[in-house]
């Protein structure tokens, strides 16, 4: 599966690292992965580079705590509107445990972490 990695990175100084950590653990899950860290600085319009790459994937992976920003909320939305699977980071998919910056993760109940591979594109229980 081709997975978009959203999350914020306005005002944040360290946002590579987190996005490094997420590449990392989505691609040991054995996904090919598109991350938007790796553009340069200084372009005009992000966001319609990030849709592109959004169009591109089946799924997007959105860090922790990332859902209150602005970018990450368009590129949640685009990714619904185009039927993409959204899937969130949970606390024990990261080995920082310093996301200090931000607001805590609310609960999403659109799956049961019982018995369920949100990896899996067919959504089969196992």
């Amino acid at each position: 599966m081709r997975v978009y990695i959203a999350g914020a990175m306005t005002g944040r100084f360290d946002y590579k690292e987190y996005f490094n950590e997420a590449e990392e653990f989505v691609r040991g899950q054995g996904h090919i992965v598109l991350n938007p860290a790796f553009l340069p600085d200084g372009l005009a319009d992000y966001y319609e580079i990030n849709k592109a790459m959004i169009d591109q994937c089946d799924a997007i992976y959105v860090l922790l705590h990332s859902e209150d920003s602005v970018g990450t909320q368009k590129e949640i939305e685009y990714a619904k509107a185009t039927s993409k699977q959204v899937i969130y980071q949970q606390d024990t998919e990261t080995k920082r445990k310093d996301w200090y910056w931000c607001n805590p993760q609310p609960f999403y109940p659109h799956y049961s972490l019982v018995g369920y591979n949100p990896w899996d594109p067919f959504g089969k229980r196992y």
